[in-house]
């Protein structure tokens, strides 16, 4: 069997990495909405994110034709969640930036899904 050219292997394992990346960072915002760990003014003081549930069923994930990802929460309410705001009673509250700590460990797991697309590519 014939190898495929090499921008062609490139590219097959850059496209493999990218759903596999979309597929994680799907898995870990929705972690990080779930996890016990947000500081909130009122008991309890520490807490998930989740009150109706609507923001995190509400994530969407598109991979655009330039091989990007992009992320939506589209709630009415999702960007003062993650960046803090003032609540209907006048309490302020601080962000819950669930998408900081998956965005900072992307680029070591899209490494790691890029060499494993590449050496399934190279067999």
């Amino acid at each position: 069997m014939a190898k495929r050219p090499l921008n062609n292997q490139l590219r097959a394992a850059a496209a493999q990495a990218t759903q596999q990346l979309a597929s994680w960072l799907d898995t870990r915002f929705t972690e990080e909405i779930s996890a016990a760990k947000w500081s909130y003014p009122t008991p309890p003081q520490v807490r998930d994110i989740v009150d109706t549930g609507r923001l995190r069923a509400s994530q969407t994930r598109v991979i655009n034709p330039d091989g990007s990802i992009t992320f939506t929460w589209p709630v009415e309410y999702a960007a003062q969640v993650h960046e803090g705001g003032v609540s209907t009673s006048g309490l302020r509250f601080p962000g819950r930036p669930w998408t900081k700590a998956p965005l900072e460990e992307t680029p070591e797991q899209y490494q790691r899904f890029l060499r494993a697309a590449l050496r399934r590519q190279q067999q």
